[in-house]
């Protein structure tokens, strides 16, 4: 698979910050849709490119998708700011001029027809938030976040401390803590394991202090375009998934899938192929769908 690099300065407080992320294309004609992958809290685009199964990017693009593994501002290879301005309301409005952009044309593509966002957790949230606003979305891929807390939400909370080499206010997991709360015991091969583990990101006092914006179901109302929810069976963090599409009466398509054997970070898991083929398969009745009504 081809990749481009991508870097884009967007404004900021007192200046502009940078995003940085690679997209990644299928041989031939350049797909007319492009999918956003959006990590959550202490993750990056690596969360995407877990070795074996678990490599979401390859599936996608194996399957003719265009994506973008994103680093989310304050992860990753893009800016660090200062921890209290690394907010969600920040994380949406640099993924908004992303958005732009990609629709503009950027790395020397041509434009992107559409825009799908794909994200996990913290990252979904994001995404929610950016298709009531914005409308930057033509579809969503909501993974890892319900509107109900689970038993080991607080355990996450509690879980962090400040992340080595980084501004104040920047905070990880702690040592070990990644797979008592975020996987399902049996769950994981060794090596994706210890690759969870080995590529933690990080939060910022700034996100965990606004956090809360991404469970108002004001939000989740506004949507109006169809979402495809992705939830592990064995998530502790949130739950209550068979309420779920009751806080999302705009959309034109809601559609649930739950993946077995799986808790909060469904990619790490040995059936994380299974959502991967459903969604593969959701875009593409999507895009014919598009396609349909324009022609």
């Amino acid at each position: 698979m081809d990749s481009v690099p991508i870097r884009l300065d967007v404004p900021a407080p007192g200046g502009t910050w940078q995003l940085a992320g690679e997209l990644h294309l299928p041989q031939g004609e350049q797909p007319d849709t492009v999918q956003v992958l959006l990590s959550g809290l202490t993750y990056d685009r690596r969360y995407w490119l877990v070795p074996g199964g678990g490599h979401y990017v390859r599936h996608m693009v194996g399957d003719g998708h265009a994506v973008l593994a994103l680093d989310r501002i304050g992860t990753g290879g893009s800016s660090h700011p200062p921890a209290a301005e690394v907010t969600v309301q920040a994380n949406v409005d640099t993924l908004h001029e992303l958005v732009k952009a990609l629709r503009a044309g950027i790395g020397g593509l041509r434009p992107f027809a559409r825009v799908v966002a794909v994200g996990h957790s913290l990252g979904t949230g994001i995404a929610i938030i950016g298709a009531a606003r914005h409308r930057d979305f033509d579809a969503l891929v909501l993974t890892g976040l319900s509107h109900t807390l689970g038993p080991l939400y607080s355990e996450a909370v509690g879980s962090l401390e400040p992340a080595a080499d980084l501004p104040a206010g920047y905070l990880t997991t702690a040592a070990g803590k990644r797979g008592l709360i975020y996987e399902h015991e049996g769950g994981v091969y060794p090596v994706a394991a210890d690759y969870h583990e080995a590529t933690k990101s990080t939060v910022t006092i700034g996100e965990g202090a606004t956090v809360d914006e991404i469970y108002r179901p004001d939000h989740a109302a506004a949507v109006d375009v169809p979402v495809l929810l992705v939830m592990g069976r064995e998530d502790q963090l949130f739950v209550g998934v068979d309420k779920e599409r009751d806080y999302y009466p705009g959309s034109p398509d809601f559609d649930l899938f739950v993946v077995p054997e799986a808790a909060h970070s469904i990619n790490v898991h040995r059936t994380a192929h299974l959502w991967y083929a459903q969604a593969s398969r959701q875009l593409a009745r999507w895009a014919e769908s598009a396609r349909t009504t324009s022609a």
